[in-house]
């Protein structure tokens, strides 16, 4: 084993216990309906299982909201932070960032949350800027996910929390900027791999993404990354009250789950998101004391200095461009992380953009069933947990990836109620081109709804104990419309 696989393998064994420990009623779903104009909105519908309980004006700026979700089993909080001039601009909209905590390895506080005000100096560097800032409650080592619970699923759903109810609850009730464009997510540590997981998972909702020492790679590559990162999530989800497997699931048995909420196996997703990277290398540097140099804020950012290079890895491979400060020396503390939300502010403001235009041409792969994304919703019908995966080329030209059969409803790209042909061409098992010609009349809002069959369902979990790649087929179904 080399040196950097031996250094990334212990990343993973302490890393992620991150962040960590130095701050010592339906359910929504995503719209489907949205109009790609010049101007697009990312405005999701407000959830009745999301309600605030009280709220509380610490100061002329902050505001702490107690709130009780569907998706919790218990009482969360969230703090606001308001621009300076909020109140005396009655009819200013501001864009909004979410800075995301680390992680301990528990007990369970609480108060997780209050992390950026407290250690993060947030209230000063954000004291002049035009910008809403949401920290959300999201447990010692609740890993910004939906967890898997045995393939129970249930609370907590920290991601249906954050993404599909708290995102729309904050622009109902703030005058926000309502689309991706002026919607950036930031976090520290554990925080940072749940900003790059909650892009990569919802690229048309966040618009930027930025990771601070963060655990951006749970996977990939499997044989290094999986078996030491199944140990510190399981540190971490007891100390949040639950099991080693409850976030993600067995690694060895359920590899496919962790691929699938790693931001590293869904790197091309990020396509078209503004993406900043920090990290140090683990040794003292010009802002250490004392206080700060221990074995475990020098150890935790060697390890996490590999995790955000096998990130940056993935983005040259796919050729996604991306900011990345690797700053040389520097460990595990909040004088970095001050720091580095200090210089990624103003190239977030910077960023920040209501006029800009959703991309022509992307790539999004998930291992739902039932995706909706950049206007499009997809659900595969298939036999078992796979990736699917959706190119769009043009408005008129789009690919289909997975086993089994999908249903599509477009985006409104076309005008209502008129007829359009519709050219299929599936690559077969025997890696011949069925071709398909058929006409289908669009609905009253410009949507087209397709059914296509790409090809026999794969039987076996991809990734599963018994998978192996050249006995699961993936077929592409090219859509062209006319």
């Amino acid at each position: 084993m080399s040196l950097k696989i031996k250094a990334y393998a212990i990343f993973i064994a302490v890393a992620l216990i991150v962040g960590l420990s130095e701050s010592s009623c339906s359910s929504v779903k995503v719209q489907t309906e949205r109009i790609l104009s010049s101007n697009p909105t990312t405005t999701l519908p407000i959830s009745s299982s999301l309600k605030v309980i009280s709220e509380q004006h610490v100061s002329s700026r902050l505001i702490n909201f107690t709130m009780k979700s569907n998706a919790l089993s218990f009482i969360v909080h969230v703090d606001v932070l308001l621009p300076s001039d909020y109140a005396s601009n009655p009819k200013t909209r501001y864009p909004v960032i979410y800075l995301l905590h680390g992680g301990t390895s528990g007990p369970n506080t609480g108060k997780e949350y209050k992390q950026w005000i407290d250690s993060g100096n947030a209230t000063a560097l954000t004291a002049n800027l035009p910008v809403i800032c949401v920290m959300p409650e999201a447990g010692s080592g609740g890993w910004y996910t939906n967890w898997y619970n045995n393939g129970k699923g249930g609370s907590p759903q920290w991601q249906t929390f954050h993404v599909l109810q708290l995102v729309p609850l904050i622009d109902h009730n703030f005058r926000t900027v309502d689309n991706r464009n002026d919607r950036a997510i930031v976090g520290l540590s554990m925080g940072g791999y749940g900003s790059f997981e909650y892009a990569s998972q919802f690229p048309d909702i966040f618009g930027i993404a930025a990771s601070f020492s963060g655990a951006v790679d749970i996977a990939y590559p499997p044989n290094v990354a999986g078996p030491m990162a199944k140990v510190i999530v399981g540190i971490m989800a007891k100390g949040d009250g639950g099991t080693p497997t409850s976030p993600f699931g067995s690694f060895s048995k359920n590899q496919i789950v962790w691929r699938g909420h790693d931001p590293a196996d869904l790197v091309q997703n990020l396509s078209n998101t503004k993406l900043l990277l920090f990290t140090g290398n683990g040794t003292p540097g010009p802002l250490d004391n004392s206080a700060t140099i221990n074995g475990f804020s020098t150890g935790i950012e060697k390890i996490v200095y590999l995790s955000t290079i096998e990130m940056e890895f993935q983005l040259f491979k796919y050729r996604i461009k991306f900011y990345a400060d690797n700053y040389g020396p520097g460990t595990h503390s909040w004088p970095y992380w001050q720091r580095d939300l200090q210089l990624a502010l103003p190239m977030i403001l910077a960023d920040f953009n209501d006029n800009a235009t959703w991309p022509t041409q992307f790539t999004y792969s998930s291992i739902s069933d039932t995706f909706s994304q950049w206007g499009y919703t997809i659900t595969f019908r298939r036999k078992d947990v796979e990736f699917g995966t959706l190119v769009q080329l043009s408005k008129t030209h789009f690919l289909v990836k997975g086993s089994g059969s999908a249903n599509i409803t477009t985006p409104t790209f076309f005008k209502p109620n008129t007829k359009f042909a519709i050219q299929v061409q599936t690559e077969a098992a025997n890696s011949s081109v069925l071709n398909h010609l058929s006409t289908v009349t669009s609905n009253s809002k410009g949507q087209l709804n397709l059914s296509l069959y790409l090809g026999p369902s794969n039987t076996i979990t991809e990734y599963g104990p018994n998978w192996v790649a050249k006995n699961t087929k993936i077929y592409t179904a090219s859509v062209r419309v006319s």
